[in-house]
């Protein structure tokens, strides 16, 4: 796993002298509060790649957090937090290639960064909670009716998972209930056992003796702050107060109200959080307050999180543009003076691909290669002996990656086998995708296998490849899809 780990003692950091600010915010814009395990801070994000966050009980902002140019696209969604010795730990989705199972991890006190797809292990699900250095994870296995699918109605078990971002290490276990809702401040995971709710302590994998009446979610965004256990029928249908101390529910029933806050799901128990929005026309945007009210003492704090004139705004966005191109030139450099020598080899190799037009069909007859065999970025890149390796053409190159069509020759127990490959690197050579698309087979009687294909590229260098294989006769098609990011 590859943690980047520089500029953050600069770039984020306690912001009393010049405090963080959201700009652009519409009515439609989602910002979300998440409050770490202690009920001390809360961390606003704006869906992206940027956060506040705010001591509940001053209604201090302490922190400005900028994720940008940690990724091309700095597409995050903030999914825990959790606030330690003044030092912030945020993990969630990655966006940044619209994949699944990609996910972040800022960890401020190890001064690290860890992007993309770095927690690879196949079926697990949500990012649940923050325990020690390890990730929470959680998901339930369902059974599947006669037709294949599932039954959201027969759970079989659920798994929870831990992974410690320090060491590396997985762990899991397995239980025989559905999951249910996570209760981060208490450790606490609930799960159904039939018209039970009973609660796991994530410290010690055990049950608690407590079971409380069957829900499906804890919310507190009415506007009278209190925390519910609620229950779904196509949307919230009943709710029911849930105690802090022994978790138990009182009678469920309608709901107090249809108007409420849409932004907090989860337990509150020590403060309530409202986002009150206002219009500001001269920057076609909304002003909006953050109110934080003390459940105990009633004592209320507000303050303003968003930038209210244009030089606030131009303030920001500078800010916030010098710490993404500083991030990205600074992983740039890093680059090209780890790979400055396979750089010179790239670039011998590369110079043997010709672009090939936006609409491409390969003709057997009148198809060319050159034999780049020998080049050290081919004994580099392909390495299955007795082979030889020609460049067919340059299919598209984008900002971080380049895709080429590739043919390679060998001896096989039928014949002689050609593979048309794509093959994806980044700027340095490095191989970042290898698909084979189509094959050719033929031994002294002629061709057993001769496989058709076409390549078709659109708008951002999105490709589509066309095949028909041809074995013996037998006709079948396939597609394939490439593009930047995949």
């Amino acid at each position: 796993m590859r943690a980047i780990r520089y500029l953050f003692l600069f770039f984020v950091c306690s912001t009393i002298a010049q405090n963080g600010l959201f700009t652009n915010i519409q009515w439609s814009t989602k910002l979300k509060p998440i409050l770490n395990k202690a009920e001390t801070h809360c961390l606003l994000w704006n869906g992206s790649s940027y956060g506040l966050i705010y001591d509940l009980t001053t209604g201090e902002q302490v922190k400005e957090v900028i994720l940008t140019g940690f990724t091309k696209s700095s597409s995050f969604e903030a999914l825990v937090f959790d606030y330690r010795n003044d030092k912030a730990i945020i993990a969630g989705w990655d966006n940044s290639e619209l994949k699944p199972d990609h996910y972040f991890l800022w960890d401020e006190a190890s001064n690290s960064f860890f992007p993309g797809n770095n927690f690879a292990k196949p079926n697990h699900g949500k990012i649940i909670d923050l325990i020690g250095d390890e990730i929470v994870f959680c998901f339930t296995i369902y059974k599947k009716d006669s037709k294949g699918r599932l039954d959201l109605d027969k759970p079989e078990h659920s798994f929870v998972q831990f992974y410690n971002w320090k060491t590396k290490k997985w762990r899991e276990t397995k239980y025989d209930y559905e999951f249910a809702v996570a209760i981060p401040s208490k450790n606490l995971l609930g799960f159904k056992e039939k018209n039970k709710i009973k609660y796991l302590d994530i410290n010690t994998l055990s049950f608690l003796d407590t079971t409380t009446d069957s829900y499906d979610n804890i919310i507190t965004h009415y506007q009278d702050g209190k925390v519910y256990a609620a229950k779904y029928n196509k949307g919230i249908d009943k709710v029911a107060l849930l105690d802090e101390k022994t978790l138990t529910t009182g009678k469920f029933s309608k709901p107090p109200s249809t108007n409420n806050l849409d932004y907090y799901w989860g337990a509150l128990w020590k403060y309530q959080i409202q986002l009150l929005k206002t219009e500001n026309k001269s920057l076609n945007a909304q002003d909006v307050d953050l109110v934080i009210t003390n459940k105990q003492t009633k004592e209320e704090k507000k303050v303003r999180i968003t930038a209210s004139s244009k030089e606030e705004v131009a303030l920001v966005r500078d800010r916030v543009e010098t710490i993404k191109n500083a991030r990205l030139n600074q992983t740039k450099n890093d680059l090209a003076k780890k790979y400055a020598g396979q750089a010179a080899d790239f670039k011998e190799w590369e110079i043997n691909f010709q672009d090939l037009p936006k609409s491409y069909v390969h003709n057997y007859q009148n198809a060319k290669g050159r034999d780049i065999t020998n080049l050290k970025m081919s004994r580099r890149l392909f390495l299955t002996p007795n082979t030889t390796v020609y460049a067919i053409g340059k299919i598209f190159q984008c900002e971080e990656s380049k895709t080429f069509l590739v043919m390679l020759r060998g001896p096989q127990a039928e014949g002689t086998e050609s593979v048309y490959a794509v093959l994806k690197t980044d700027h340095y050579g490095n191989r970042l995708q290898y698909q084979i698309v189509a094959r050719t087979l033929s031994n002294n009687l002629g061709y057993i296998q001769m496989d058709d294909f076409s390549i078709s590229t659109y708008l951002n260098n999105n490709t589509t490849i066309d095949v028909t294989e041809n074995y013996m006769g037998e006709k079948k098609k396939k597609q394939y899809k490439i593009y930047c990011l995949n």
